[in-house]
């Protein structure tokens, strides 16, 4: 089955397990070029579905990342995958999903339950390797909406004649998680 096919599939029965997968995320340049975060929390904390990844940069320094997995329940392929760097303005938020995704379709994200707030475009990056990646940079403000939020809608193409796939991401800890981590200014 081809990707549009699968992805249409998708959009059709999402059935997505919102656990996050404590999987190390894929080496992209914005992660490695990331800022270095100075934090006490452990690797691999949980703060729901957002798992703390962190590599050291120094004796002393940890470069750290928050990383949420989506997935299909039966087969556990991966749908989405959302990588939060900090950084000294507020953060950087990444989406990553599978290659072959139709890029002027754009990649949105907008919260439950706030019809008020306008969805916001996310930029495409690349595609490399298995998937093509989007990001947004999150000012102090815009964290400040995520601290309200418990859910972010997110949402991307397969194909310019199909549904968007929509897909349900925890939010609820994510501006905590995101302070735990964050860069000392």
């Amino acid at each position: 089955m081809n990707f549009t096919k699968k992805m249409a599939a998708v959009a059709a029965a999402l059935v997505i397990s919102g656990s996050a997968m404590a999987q190390e995320a894929s080496e992209t340049s914005a992660v490695e070029d990331a800022p270095v975060a100075s934090s006490d929390v452990a690797n691999n904390t949980a703060f729901g579905d957002w798992i703390v990844t962190c590599e050291a940069v120094t004796v002393r320094q940890n470069s750290c990342r928050l990383v949420q997995e989506l997935s299909l329940r039966e087969t556990n392929e991966l749908v989405a995958r959302f990588i939060a760097l900090p950084a000294i303005d507020g953060a950087i938020l990444l989406a990553q999903v599978p290659i072959g995704v139709y890029l002027p379709g754009g990649a949105v994200y907008r919260f439950a339950g706030r019809d008020d707030l306008e969805q916001r475009e996310m930029i495409w990056q690349r595609c490399f390797g298995e998937l093509c990646e989007a990001a947004i940079a999150l000012d102090a403000e815009e964290l400040a909406v995520f601290a309200e939020a418990d859910q972010m809608l997110f949402g991307f193409r397969a194909d310019a004649d199909v549904e968007p796939v929509i897909l349900s991401v925890d939010v609820s800890f994510f501006t905590q998680a995101i302070n735990m981590i964050a860069i000392e200014q």
